[in-house]
Formats: structure tokens, C-alpha cells, sequence
């Protein structure tokens, strides 16, 4: 790129900041902005604090943030990051702060809301009819007070023309890292990840609730020791009797069980977990589909390329090629 026309691709980035804001929903983001700009080697991203009266806050953390500049002076950026924590409570009815989201709206560029930050964000009314999702824990709160935002909870981020949302903390920092990818292109968003150590492969529509966080999110003592048998040999030939044998119940009982933690039948979930481990060849090395088919348990090619089709929505063998970084054997 021309150094002479850099200046014309600055995009401004204002963060929202409050006291009791989770200091991580401020820094996953930042961290992508910021390493964009190393990796670049000029300033793609201009990063500032915006609060209310331009003073500092004190983050969830106890850890003080600096304040950059009023939201009176938050003209028109280009990006407005709404960031979530415990403070979001306390702002849920917050006139000033609702006034303030209400009336940049038209002049931001993304709106992009971080975890529980979508609250806010639908606080405003500014998610109404609009696809958003939002951390898990704060389900029944986003259902029951804003009904008409047509919540995606099993997402890990959300799109809706310029509302972006994310589900958590590393779920912002892959909504980041996806709108660098859109700004600069997919070469430059891996050289930000490898920059910060991060994985470059999620996508928005993935599930934020993986199998090993439905498994450790578990209230059951013989669903979590079920788990930590197929993580001791996920690969294995397991089915719902092997499985029911093992946590010592009925094939019923364990399917309603299932249901009942996971929202889904035990051969979904021992599916999902065969992905995870399918994804995770296909990203880092270069062994064969048909290899990785055997080595994930699906055992066959065919039977794994109809899972990914089904819960992906694409072919292992595209998987790869989109989503493959640095491969090695």
C-alpha cells in the first residue's frame, strides 16, 4: 500500500467504558485493532476510551481505565464497541447512556456489541427485530426483557447489517478478528492471530456451547464421569447403549438426560465431538480426509463428510481450504 494514502483507511474505534466493565470484553478487541496495526505497519485502527464524562472508570478487575474522551466528543466512529461485565447491570436503564447509543447510532459505521454488551446495546432499542446473541448465562434475562430481539444464543457471534454481536470474552476477539478479515482480507487477519496466539477458524454461526463447556456446564455427577470417559477415548465406538451401560441407567433415561443438559440426543453430542476433532487435523495438518475420518472416529470419509455438510454447512475438504493455517504433519 502507498504510505501517502494510509491516512484515507484509518478507521476510528471508539470503546465504550463504565465502571464494573469487564476489562477482557475491552482488550480482546483492542488487542486485534492494535495488532492489525503492527502487522500492517501503519495505523489501520485509531483505538480510544469513550465514557461518560471522560473519566477514568474502574474495571470488574478493580484495575483503573483511562478515559480518551466524553461521549460528547464520540462524533462518528467508525467502529463503536459496546463491551459487557457486571456493570452492565446497572446501566440496563441508564437514560444518559441509553440517549447516547440512541443518538450516535446513525453516525457509527459497525456497532458492535461484546457479550453481555448486547443488553445495552438492546436496551437502546436498537436490536429490535435484528439477529444478536449474547453470553449464555444471561438467557433468561435477554429473553424475558427483550422479547423482540431475535436472539441467536447458540452462536458464538452475530450479523445484522452493522450490528455485530458476540457471545463472550474469546468470542469477541473472534468478531474482531472478523472484521479485520473484511477490512484487510483473510492473510492479514491470520498474521493478527498468529500475532496474539489466538485460532483463526471460528465462524459466527459456530455453537458457543461446544461439547467440553456443555460437559463441564453439566449438573449431572453421571453425565460429567460419562464425559470423562469419551474424552479418554472419544474416538472409540460409542452408542447410546455402550454410553447408558456406563453411566450406569437406561438408553431412555440417558437420552432424556441428554435433552434435558444439552438440548440434544447423546449420538448429537459424541457427533459434535468427532467434528471438533475432525476441525482440528483439517486446520493443522496435512493428513488425508480419509486419514482424519479414521483418526476422529467417524471411521469412514463418507460419514464424515455428511456430518460436516450437516452441522457446518460445508465440505471437509472446503474446511480446509478456508480455514487451514499453518499446516504441518
Amino acid at each position: 500500500m502507498n504510505p501517502h494514502n494510509q491516512t484515507e483507511h484509518i478507521r476510528s474505534v471508539h470503546i465504550l467504558g463504565f465502571d464494573g466493565v469487564l476489562v477482557l470484553d475491552v482488550a480482546g478487541p483492542a488487542q486485534v485493532f492494535a495488532s492489525t496495526n503492527k502487522v500492517l505497519g501503519w495505523k489501520a485502527y485509531d483505538i480510544v476510551i469513550a465514557t461518560e464524562r471522560g473519566r477514568d472508570v474502574v474495571t470488574d478487575t478493580g484495575l483503573a481505565l483511562r478515559s480518551d474522551v466524553s461521549f460528547a466528543h464520540a462524533l462518528a466512529p467508525d467502529v463503536l464497541v459496546v463491551p459487557g461485565g457486571p456493570g452492565v447491570d446497572q446501566r440496563l436503564d441508564d437514560p444518559f447512556l441509553l440517549h447516547f447509543l440512541k443518538d450516535i447510532e446513525p453516525r457509527v459505521g459497525r456497532f458492535v456489541s461484546i457479550c453481555s454488551g448486547s443488553l445495552l446495546t438492546a436496551s437502546a432499542g436498537l436490536l429490535d427485530h435484528k439477529r444478536a446473541t449474547t453470553h449464555w448465562e444471561r438467557t433468561h434475562l435477554a429473553h424475558k426483557r427483550f422479547p423482540a430481539v431475535d436472539w441467536q444464543l447458540n452462536d458464538i457471534f452475530t450479523r445484522d447489517g452493522k450490528f455485530h454481536c458476540s457471545a463472550g470474552v474469546t468470542a469477541g476477539i473472534d468478531l474482531a478478528l472478523s472484521l479485520v478479515e473484511a477490512d484487510h482480507g483473510r492473510r492479514v487477519a491470520l498474521g493478527v492471530a498468529r500475532e496474539m496466539v489466538v485460532f483463526m477458524q471460528r465462524q459466527g454461526g459456530q455453537s458457543q456451547y461446544s461439547a467440553p463447556l456443555k460437559a463441564q456446564a453439566t449438573s449431572s455427577k453421571r453425565l460429567g464421569d460419562l464425559y470423562q470417559r469419551i474424552e479418554q477415548d472419544p474416538t472409540a465406538a460409542w452408542n447410546v447403549q455402550g454410553m447408558a451401560k456406563i453411566a450406569g441407567t437406561t438408553e431412555r433415561t440417558l437420552h432424556r438426560d441428554f435433552m434435558q443438559e444439552f438440548g440434544q440426543p447423546p449420538s448429537r453430542f459424541i457427533e459434535e465431538r468427532r467434528l471438533a476433532i475432525a476441525r482440528q487435523y483439517l486446520e493443522g495438518s496435512r493428513k488425508s480426509v480419509k486419514e482424519i475420518a479414521s483418526l476422529s472416529g467417524f471411521v469412514t470419509e463418507q460419514k464424515m463428510r455428511r456430518s460436516f455438510v450437516k452441522l457446518l454447512g460445508i465440505l471437509p475438504t472446503d474446511y480446509r481450504d478456508r480455514f487451514g493455517g499453518n499446516r504441518h504433519s
